[in-house]
């Protein structure tokens, strides 16, 4: 009988040392391609929620000013500069600052690099949810009515007009007759905060946004979880031709004070919520007037800017 013929230890050890190197760069791609996926789904998030932050904003920017059956620009009984003292029937709660959703003469405004109504107002509403505002961050603010006409409603500050005059009202009375339309204010300041709802050292882009109730007030509400800066400049022209005069944009505080705003650029600045394995550096960031050194970090960020235009060009400050 002839003997049986089989494996030697040192053949079982080399087979052995081969299949192990084989899993071992099986798992080395896989681990690779899962690391690109989620830098792929990383790059992803922060540029829907950049998307999402710079489209409200666009919205918001293009109705500033408008005035329902008005003409943007036109004078409106009860509207006054922001920090005036309002009558009883038209303050507004929240505690923010006196009259700031009556501005309507000023339907773009806010402060360079601080959380205030202006340069030389304070807002007294805390920034939400814990009273910290992101240093260096921009306040905008903007103030429109509703592109719809709406009910009489005695828990809102609203607009009643005609193609001639308007007046601002919470009572619910209309008063310049029976072609009139009654349309909602709409107020907003626009902020950057520390933190986000429920997330403590999470930034996010929020708002103050004027609502209704039992009376008209201040509402803070988080609009996109993860915007770590926002930045503005507001356009304008020294003539009333754009076409022939280029439009320059400069920070909000150093608008000239008989320039019509024209256009509004904004940056938003977003950093993703969950890390990656290993920190990378992150090259330095020079826009509108701010300027970030590079650093070291496994939370990757995204800058994305937009030009919007201002429909209602009657509007100025």
């Amino acid at each position: 009988m002839r003997r049986a013929a089989g494996f030697t230890v040192v053949e079982l050890m080399i087979a052995t040392s081969l299949v192990l190197l084989g899993v071992a760069g099986s798992l080395s791609l896989v681990a690779r391609g899962r690391g690109a996926y989620r830098s792929v789904e990383t790059r992803a998030q922060l540029e829907e929620t950049a998307r999402a932050a710079l489209d409200m904003l666009a919205y918001e920017v293009r109705m500033a000013g408008h005035l329902g059956l008005l003409a943007p620009g036109s004078n409106v009984t009860g509207a006054m500069a922001t920090g005036a003292v309002p009558p009883p029937e038209l303050v507004v709660g929240g505690g923010c600052a006196d009259a700031l959703a009556l501005d309507l003469g000023e339907p773009l405004a806010g402060a360079d690099g601080t959380f205030a109504a202006a340069p030389d107002i304070a807002l007294d509403c805390d920034p939400s949810p814990l009273g910290r505002a992101v240093p260096g961050a921009d306040t905008l603010i903007v103030r429109r009515t509703a592109p719809t006409a709406a009910a009489p409603d005695p828990g809102r500050l609203q607009l009643e007009s005609s193609r001639w005059e308007g007046r601002l009202m919470t009572d619910g009375q209309r008063r310049l007759g029976d072609d009139s339309a009654v349309h909602d204010i709409e107020a907003s300041v626009f902020y950057v905060s520390q933190d986000a709802t429920g997330a403590s050292g999470r930034p996010s882009l929020r708002r103050k946004r004027l609502v209704g109730g039992s009376a008209p007030s201040f509402q803070d509400e988080e609009l996109a979880p993860g915007v770590e800066d926002l930045q503005v400049e507001f356009g304008f022209t020294g003539g009333d031709d754009p076409a022939v005069e280029p439009i320059q944009y400069v920070p909000m505080d150093a608008l000239p004070g008989d320039a019509q705003v024209r256009s509004v650029r904004l940056w938003v600045l977003v950093r993703s919520e969950s890390g990656e394995a290993a920190a990378r550096r992150l090259p330095a960031l020079a826009y509108a007037n701010r300027r970030l050194d590079p650093e070291v970090a496994r939370h990757p960020r995204l800058l994305v800017s937009r030009t919007i235009a201002v429909r209602n060009l009657e509007t100025g400050r």
